[in-house]
């Protein structure tokens, strides 16, 4: 990213693959804990690597820290992205609780 990262830089929604039904949306901009808060913000931003070369098959690890503005509690949205020759074509989401803890894998976007 070349200017610094917000929230709009994330979609508003993930999808799971449902086999032959095809695709379910999950919203990724909500709370993760019980509280249903619809608002977060973003706290930091942690990438690596920094940057990619533009060749070949890479991985990056994008950790987005959000603050629910309802419940106060923080979690890490983690988006594991592939690029190949330095296009994207997959990026892999799992939630991280506020302790670290590995919540799952949400969806692809």
């Amino acid at each position: 990213m070349e200017h610094a990262p917000t929230l709009d830089d994330l979609p508003n929604e993930v999808f799971v693959p449902l086999g032959q039904r095809g695709m379910e949306p999950i919203p990724l901009k909500e709370c993760t804990y019980a509280c249903d808060g619809k608002e977060i913000a973003l706290v930091s931003v942690k990438r690596d690597p920094q940057t990619t070369k533009g060749h070949g098959l890479e991985r990056v690890v994008e950790d987005w820290l959000v603050k629910c503005q309802k419940c106060g509690r923080t979690f890490t949205i983690r988006c594991k992205i592939r690029y190949v020759d330095g296009a994207r074509i997959d990026t892999m989401v799992s939630l991280l609780d506020d302790r670290g803890n590995d919540l799952g894998w949400l969806g692809n976007f």
